[in-house]
């Protein structure tokens, strides 16, 4: 599972559903659910 930071829980938490995206400037990123609150996550991915 993928981890990002839940603004929410304000902590790191695992995402659920997560999928890897690009965004509009090239890099990629991880979206997901937080499985505690259920509130969209967001993951910005290194560039390697």
């Amino acid at each position: 599972m993928a981890k990002g930071y839940c603004v929410k829980c304000k902590s790191k938490k695992d995402m659920k559903d997560s999928k890897e995206i690009t965004m509009k400037n090239g890099r990629k990123a991880n979206k997901g659910i937080c499985v505690s609150c259920g509130t969209n996550m967001f993951c910005i991915l290194g560039n390697k």
